[in-house]
């Protein structure tokens, strides 16, 4: 991080902000990732950092970065021949999986991310979801990461590069050699788009239920185009004169053909290295999904009593108009039989 950052040209403009307070590459956790290398977390809560909190939406509070990609020190990668960098808005408590999940950012555009927090809340067996709230000590980062579906996933994965390649991906603790970047090439990556249509990989989705509850970020991005001639003179003022005693003979070394670079070139060196960003959340509320159950045991219970009460009610209400009507009936040909016999007495044959 300190040379992707770029230099801080204090008291104006630095290279790291949140929530309008100064930060910097000690503000980031990395890691190893076998398809992305080297990996950078911001807010992790590690090395004995608390975690920075939101307390107010917007842009002007939200985490703003100018890095540098540094595209002339790109290694070629035909299997992923991309420029600029992977950004992924995940909760601290979940491992980030940038290669399924992560959103692109390229360089000579200022990126505005707004995010929005969900929460999901699934019900446990005996319900549909059956879902689980393990924690996970797979990883390499030696953090104890929350159970999430992905991860369960990426785990099966792993086994499936075990068994066929012989050797493990960079992030896990395995029984088995890191896998080399020829093996990555070679034998990794096909081997992980057969994954999915195999067997391994349909027994795998049915083994790894969802998480009991789990924390979402929504994302949604727009784009602007950046002030080239203001970040020239501002990169020009850093490397002359008395500022650049605030750069570190590594960033000077860096930064030092700039000087001796055209303002077309200079355009063009911002065009292909230079990314503003801004993630920040839409507002502080946030959705959370939850789900019940259509029907608890007592409320069972409650539904088909009064079903059956109503049943039985109806079928009551049945034999008492067949006794009412038996009982008339009954009457009635008593009735009818008295007055056929006074009949007779009063008009004998």
């Amino acid at each position: 991080m300190e040379d992707m950052l770029l230099p801080n040209f204090p008291p104006t403009r630095f290279s790291c902000s949140f929530g309008g307070l100064v930060c910097g590459p000690e503000n980031f956790t990395s890691f190893a990732s076998f398809l992305f290398g080297q990996c950078h977390t911001f807010n992790m809560g590690q090395n004995g950092r608390p975690l920075l909190n939101a307390t107010v939406a917007g842009r002007r509070s939200g985490l703003r970065l100018l890095l540098n990609t540094q595209r002339d020190s790109y290694i070629d990668n035909p299997s992923s021949p991309l420029v600029g960098i992977t950004v992924l808005v995940h909760d601290s408590y979940n491992f980030p999986f940038m290669d399924e999940y992560g959103f692109a950012v390229e360089p000579g555009t200022h990126t505005f991310c707004s995010i929005q927090m969900k929460k999901v809340t699934n019900l446990p067996e005996p319900y549909a979801t059956n879902c689980t709230q393990r924690r996970l000590e797979m990883f390499r980062s030696g953090k104890s990461f929350a159970y999430s579906k992905p991860a369960c996933l990426m785990q099966c994965r792993n086994k499936f590069v075990i068994k066929k390649c012989q050797c493990t991906m960079l992030e896990f603790h395995a029984n088995a050699p890191v896998c080399a970047p020829n093996d990555t090439v070679i034998c990794v990556l096909p081997t992980l788009e057969k994954f999915s249509s195999s067997k391994d990989g349909y027994r795998c989705e049915q083994d790894c239920p969802q998480p009991c509850s789990h924390v979402e970020y929504e994302t949604s991005l727009s784009y602007a185009g950046l002030q080239k001639d203001l970040f020239a003179d501002y990169l020009s003022l850093l490397l002359n004169g008395t500022a650049n005693r605030t750069i570190s003979t590594m960033l000077q070394h860096t930064y030092r053909p700039f000087l001796n670079m055209t303002k077309s070139e200079k355009h063009k060196y911002i065009d292909n290295n230079i990314i503003s960003l801004n993630i920040y959340f839409k507002d502080l509320n946030y959705d959370v999904l939850e789900q019940v159950p259509m029907y608890e045991v007592w409320g069972l219970f409650a539904s088909l009593g009064g079903n059956y009460g109503l049943f039985l009610g109806i079928s009551a209400l049945t034999v008492c108009e067949f006794l009412d009507f038996g009982i008339r009936k009954f009457c009635h040909k008593i009735l009818s039989e008295r007055k056929k016999r006074r009949r007779q007495e009063k008009y004998p044959t």
